[in-house]
Parts: structure tokens; C-alpha cells; sequence
């Protein structure tokens, strides 16, 4: 293979001649047999859904139509992450959720209940909630027609001047609330499935790893000019860091890459895992398990190793899960050193239908939502929080106020506290907004997706839910 490089010491980058090709590909399976300790089960469960090809066309990414079908067959009846349980500490709090043209509110209504409403009022529609609020009772700030956090419409001032109005059936219009893993889900079909049927596997797979036991260190809430399922998608292969995160192959195999998706529920619930503190098969022949340790190490901030360390790939991923189980230690308390080696080093990230990531372990310990932005096919937000374990206090640290970064900008320049993370995310940026550009610029015959078997799984399975959810399979 002839791998071309830049000698200019650890953070040379790194890349492939065109035209080569790796075979004898290792499986993620092979890279977990280094360890040589038992994986959790989780990893070992292989998925069941094996979606074929099909026509993917790429106006789906930007014409108006779509946005229509998913309206009403998407974000008016699926399960939507709407935030995490700990923005709203206390009983009476509320954030308002805008998706397209819906707006609802959702309350904390108990120590542990939450409720979710139109955000109407119903004496003339103004907005109830547009930003996040607190208080006993939620007051209409037009004419102050106030509702108790369970709805009900509790005081109509000049109540004499509406006989007509019944106190009793003129309360908020509910919709369905749902928590798991400290996430407050709405769904405003009121005869959708159950929350637990849209989880599937999730359960049982975070059964031990209870990320509602986390706390958000870290939150940015980027634009971006794309469509959310582009954008999403970005995130749903490992197929790109050949030619996009160029500089990460040293750190991360992705042709070893594990996808996984499941028919279990509804069959929203897809898995990525790829393998770290490995290095790419397209560079393996380049960079020892020593570089790779090194390069890791300083890419994440971790302990600098001693020279007698990561001389064996085995030695390499185990250094960095020794590392960050005694940093763990240190800041909760709890022995970590039980945990298998992928728990601390792989990136594994769950998709959960229809724009949801939970990730699971500490290689890659985030949180993903994507959504369009009003009506316009071409734009989305994304959000993304990083989740740690809960300090030795027992305290959860209050939710910090997010990043904002608004289109155009630099992730790295913004917020270069996340060091590494926020340069591969600005490469993610740039490749996003070239994509729903060449969505339009190609030609009538040729506008449409060509997706391998394995690497692009998880985009052929969201494309498949997608047609069955928005009736396109019946045309």
C-alpha cells in the first residue's frame, strides 16, 4: 500500500493514495479478541435487521414536500427527545420545544413527574413558554390567564365576562410524556405505540450503564446549513474518516467499524461501533501501537504513557482504559476497573429513530439530537452534550448554558475546550454543507444515493423506516 504522509512529527496527517485498496479487512470482534478478557453481551449481540438496497433520491434532502410528510408522520407522531431530566431541577420548571411549526411545553410537574401541552393558551394562542422558565403555575403573559403545572386552567381574571367558559374542560391540551436513560420524551400522537416499544433493545443494553446516572459537562447547539437527516447521517458511518478525519486514523480502525440493527419493538434502534486506540487498516503498515497511544493520549488529554507502555496494540487500548478508570475513580468514587476494555476506549453509538443518539461507555461519552430548523429543508440544529458519571459528592452539577454556534463558524474556535472532538466536528461541518449542495447540483439521472452493504448500513435501515413512517413504500 502506498501511504503517503506529511513527516512533520506526531501531528503529521495522513493519507491514501487513490486507487489502493485494503483487503483481509479485521472485524471489530478481532480488535475486542486483543483485550483478551470476555466483552459484555451487549457486544456480542449481533443485529437482526438487514436492510437491502433501494432508490434513495436526494431531493428528499431538500424539496418542500417532504417537509409536509414529515410533519405529520414524523415529529406530530413519533417519540422526540425533548431534553434531559436535569434542565428541569425543580418542580414548576419548563422549557418550550419548537419543531418546525409545533411548539409544545414541557413541566417538571412533581419530584418525579413531568407533564407535556400544546404551547397555546387558550383564551387567544399566545406562546406560554418561550425559553426556559420557572414558577408555580403557568401564566399567560398576553392577558394572564393562568394554568396549574397540571394543566388545568386555575384563574381567568374577569372570569364574569366568559360565561361560556367551562373552568373545568378549558385546561391546557396534554400530550404524552415519556422518560428513560434521564430523557424526557413527547409524542403528540395520542395512540402511538408506547415509548418502550420505540426503545427496543435500548433498555436491556443501558440496563447496567444507567446514563440517567450522568450529568451534562458540556453542551453546543450548532447550525448548520444542511438537511437534519443529512446532517444526521454524517454521524452514521465510519466510512468517511478515510478521506475526512484523515488525522484520526492513526487513533481509530473504522474500515473494522461494527453496525448493527435491530427488528426488535418498532425497529428504530441501530448501533456503530468503532474500535479506538487502534490504528486504521489503511495506515497500520505506518504507524506503530506506540504512535497510536501517544497521538491518542495527547489528543484527549489523558496521561502521558511511560516508555515501557503501549508497545503491543493490546498494551495500547489497555493503557487508555487504566487511564480513565483511575480518572474516574478520582471523580466518583466508584471502582471502575471491573469494566471491559471497549467500555473505555471504542466509540459506540446507538440511533434511535427518529433523530436521537444516546452513546454508551467512556471512549466517547455524548449525546445527540438533530431537528430541523422551521420549514426550511435546507437548514438543522444540532445538539450535542457530553454526559459524565456523577461526581463522589452525589451532586449533579447544574446544566451549563449551551454553545452556540451559528452557521459558518468554527466549532474549534467557539469551544476549543473540546479540543479534538471539535476539530473532527468542524470537518463533519464542512462536509455537511458541501453534501446538501450537491444534493441540488446533480444531474436528473444520476440524483440519488449509492450505499454500500455494511458501512452504510444504518443510512439504508433510517431510509427504510423512513419510507414505511412517511407512506412513501405505498407509492
Amino acid at each position: 500500500m502506498n501511504i503517503q504522509t506529511r513527516p512533520d512529527g506526531p501531528d503529521k496527517t495522513w493519507s491514501v493514495e487513490a486507487g489502493r485498496q485494503v483487503t483481509d479487512l479485521p472485524s471489530f470482534e478481532d480488535i475486542l479478541a486483543l483485550d483478551e478478557e470476555a466483552p459484555p453481551t451487549i457486544l456480542k449481540e449481533a443485529g437482526d435487521a438487514h436492510p437491502g438496497p433501494r432508490p434513495i433520491s436526494f431531493d428528499r434532502y431538500f424539496d418542500q414536500r417532504y417537509v409536509d410528510l414529515e410533519v405529520e408522520h414524523i415529529w406530530r407522531k413519533q417519540w422526540q427527545v425533548v431534553c434531559r431530566e436535569e434542565d428541569l431541577p425543580k418542580v414548576g420548571d419548563r422549557i418550550n420545544y419548537d419543531i418546525v411549526d409545533d411548539s409544545y411545553l414541557v413541566v417538571r410537574s412533581g419530584e418525579h413527574e413531568f407533564k407535556a401541552f400544546y404551547n397555546s393558551c387558550r383564551h387567544r394562542g399566545r406562546k406560554l413558554c418561550e425559553a426556559r422558565e420557572s414558577g408555580r403555575d403557568i401564566r399567560c403573559a398576553y392577558h394572564g390567564w393562568t394554568y396549574g403545572l397540571d394543566g388545568a386552567l386555575d384563574w381567568i381574571p374577569l372570569e364574569q365576562d366568559f360565561p361560556q367558559v367551562d373552568r373545568k374542560h378549558s385546561g391546557l391540551v396534554p400530550i404524552r410524556v415519556a422518560t428513560w436513560g434521564g430523557n424526557v420524551f413527547i409524542n403528540p400522537d395520542p395512540n402511538a405505540p408506547p415509548l418502550s416499544a420505540a426503545l427496543g433493545p435500548l433498555v436491556e443494553h443501558f440496563e447496567r450503564y444507567d446514563i440517567g446516572a450522568r450529568y451534562t459537562s458540556a453542551r453546543m447547539i450548532i447550525e448548520v446549513g444542511c438537511n437534519w437527516k443529512a446532517a444526521q447521517e454524517a454521524f452514521a458511518e465510519g466510512y468517511h474518516v478515510l478521506e475526512t478525519h484523515t488525522d484520526g486514523m492513526p487513533m481509530y480502525n473504522s474500515v473494522a467499524t461494527r453496525i448493527d440493527c435491530w427488528s426488535q419493538g418498532l425497529g428504530y434502534v441501530a448501533r456503530l461501533i468503532t474500535p479506538g486506540v487502534v490504528s486504521d487498516s489503511w495506515v497500520a503498515d505506518r504507524v506503530s501501537p506506540r504512535e497510536t497511544l501517544e497521538m491518542y493520549c495527547k489528543a484527549y488529554n489523558l496521561t502521558p504513557p511511560p516508555a515501557d507502555r503501549g508497545l503491543t496494540p493490546a498494551d495500547a487500548r489497555k493503557y487508555v482504559a487504566q487511564d480513565r478508570a483511575r480518572r474516574l475513580h478520582d471523580d466518583t468514587g466508584k471502582d471502575w476497573s471491573t469494566e471491559p476494555t471497549s467500555y473505555f476506549v471504542d466509540q459506540c453509538k446507538y440511533f434511535l429513530f427518529p433523530n436521537h443518539s444516546p452513546f454508551w461507555g467512556e471512549g466517547m461519552p455524548r449525546w445527540q439530537t438533530f431537528k430541523p430548523l422551521g420549514r426550511d429543508p435546507n437548514s438543522c440544529q444540532m445538539e450535542f452534550r457530553t454526559l459524565l458519571p456523577v461526581p463522589a459528592s452525589g451532586e449533579r452539577p447544574p446544566v451549563p448554558e449551551p454553545i452556540h454556534v451559528k452557521l459558518g463558524e468554527s466549532v474549534k474556535e467557539r469551544y476549543p475546550i473540546l479540543g479534538q472532538a471539535a476539530h473532527l466536528l468542524d470537518q463533519d461541518l464542512d462536509n455537511m454543507c458541501a453534501n446538501q449542495r450537491g444534493f441540488k447540483a446533480a444531474a436528473a439521472n444520476a440524483s440519488f444515493m449509492t450505499l454500500s452493504d455494511t458501512q452504510e448500513a444504518i443510512l439504508r435501515r433510517f431510509n427504510e423506516l423512513y419510507d414505511q413512517v412517511v407512506g412513501l413504500d405505498e407509492d
